[in-house]
């Protein structure tokens, strides 16, 4: 086949692509979903369709005016944009259950991610039509000085079927979703030409321009940690005054001793697992002696396998075993052996891999997968044995939610999501708190929160608050309780320094 054959035959491929982009999806989706089963594109749908229509008309202006490095260009750039649309869409939909979904399914698959398919399809098919284009001084010689490129019946046809498909969608998206400023719907209803049903709405802009940001509802900043405060990113001013707590104070602690501990790091996190005190800081782990001197450590690697953002709490785990979980609700089971390969164990460590275990029988990282708090992050974790509890804090997104999770050890699966029935003041939500810390003990947790230097009982098997414990002011960036007999151990990072206070 000579260049000139070559050239034509490329010119073919692209018309025949650009028609059925458009005369396939669009042109479906138009007229019989449209017209015949009463599908209506919903804002994100139209945006895709658009994009389909665009990229289809770029690859005939290509057939049309010849292959300029501008049209190549635009085409690209529009397949990316319109890859990340899809993404977009169908991300919203992809950790649903079995068969749930929007709008109309085809073979199984609905129309949001039959989009993405499109797309990808438009990049596979551009490299596959490339791949017999011919040299790219013959696309000149083809055009032998004109301007524009001569039209055989077929794309003539070809044409006017691309031109007929497009008024057609110009004229159901006025139908349905009007002009500007009208923009379509979230949930649009069925299409129809009876106007008593027609919906014209333009309500989202009055949100749209307050938060923009490419992560959406996923643009949650970084929680506050002892090692990295964050009043001001969250948009929290925290206060240590129990009087602004959500419920009323029934019980109030007092101060019998404090002790400045001797390590430097600001510990985020402090528990007493088998006769030891383990605390944590960023990354580095703790075990420490009643004297509070370091015994052992090691340095997390946080971006192995499941990334694991700052540690918030180690609880014990099968007996032996421990679980350190971070803000992202990520976690390690991990567990101390002073014979450990450290080749193996690499994986997980930076430092003490020669004495801690992440790789073996019982343990690794994996990730809780939540439903009401998915959208928040954590800053405690307690366990009964059977099952972990985390609590949610408030951020720059929502301040308000406050969202108990039940996760079973055996399978670390969750098992039950609550928000704790409370007495609350007038205009509060338990929201208003900021959990740092959570004990287990005979039914109840004990959730410390660092907000209002309160101390929540929550009893599990109603999902309810019982009682409000307040302590001192003086305790000013609270972080972790440990329950001692009938004492309270409240670690707190202030003035660069751990203090542990004991109160009662």
């Amino acid at each position: 086949m000579n260049d000139l054959n070559k050239t034509k035959f490329f010119y073919s491929l692209m018309c025949l692509a650009g028609f059925l982009i458009i005369a396939l999806p669009v042109g479906i989706a138009n007229f019989y979903f449209g017209y015949v089963l009463g599908d209506s594109p919903c804002i994100l749908c139209w945006g895709q369709r658009e994009a389909m229509i665009f990229i289809g008309v770029m690859a005939l202006f290509i057939v049309r005016y010849g292959l300029k490095g501008k049209y190549l260009a635009t085409l690209l750039v529009m397949a990316a944009f319109a890859i990340w649309q899809s993404f977009a869409h169908f991300g919203n939909h992809a950790e649903r259950d079995l068969d749930q979904g929007f709008g109309l399914p085809i073979f199984g698959i609905h129309t949001y991610f039959w989009a993405e398919i499109v797309f990808w399809v438009v990049v596979l098919m551009l490299g596959v039509i490339f791949f017999f284009a011919p040299r790219f001084d013959s696309f000149e010689k083809e055009l032998n000085g004109e301007k524009t490129r001569k039209f055989t019946k077929a794309t003539s046809a070809m044409f006017i079927i691309v031109s007929v498909i497009i008024a057609s969608n110009v004229f159901q998206a006025f139908v349905s979703t009007g002009i500007p400023p009208y923009h379509g719907q979230g949930d649009p209803v069925r299409f129809t030409f009876d106007k008593k049903y027609i919906v014209w709405d333009k309500s989202g802009w009055g949100s749209f321009w307050k938060n923009i940001s490419f992560l959406g509802k996923r643009d949650v900043r970084n929680p506050d940690y002892a090692f990295a405060p964050a009043s001001e990113k969250l948009g929290i001013k925290f206060d240590n005054n129990p009087e602004n707590a959500p419920t009323k104070i029934d019980e109030t602690l007092s101060i019998v001793s404090q002790k400045d501990l001797s390590i430097e790091a600001p510990l985020n996190s402090l528990n007493y697992i088998n006769n030891e005190y383990v605390g944590s800081s960023k990354f580095n782990v703790f075990f420490m002696n009643d004297k509070f001197e370091i015994n052992d450590e090691f340095e997390l690697d946080p971006y192995f396998s499941a990334t694991v953002d700052p540690i918030i709490g180690i609880v014990p785990y099968m007996q032996d075993k421990f679980i350190l979980m971070g803000s992202n609700k990520s976690f390690l089971r991990f567990a101390k052996n002073p014979n450990a390969d450290k080749f193996l164990q690499y994986a997980d460590f930076i430092k003490g891999n020669d004495k801690f275990e992440g790789q073996g029988d019982g343990l690794g990282r994996g990730r809780i997968n939540t439903v009401r708090a998915k959208f928040h992050h954590i800053a405690s974790m307690a366990t009964d044995g059977d099952y972990l509890y985390t609590a949610t804090v408030p951020n720059n997104k929502d301040k308000n939610k406050f969202v108990i999770s039940k996760i079973a050890t055996k399978d670390r699966v969750l098992s039950a999501e609550f928000t704790p029935n409370a007495d609350l003041k007038q205009d509060k939500t338990l929201g208003d708190l900021y959990i740092t810390s959570m004990v287990y003990k005979d039914g109840l947790l004990y959730a410390l929160s660092k907000q209002h230097n309160v101390i929540l009982l929550i009893d599990l098997k109603n999902q309810e608050v019982v009682k409000t414990i307040s302590f001192p002011s003086e305790i000013a960036n609270a972080r972790a309780l440990i329950l001692n007999n009938n004492k309270f151990d409240i670690l707190s990072y202030q003035d660069n320094k751990n203090i542990l206070f004991t109160l009662e």
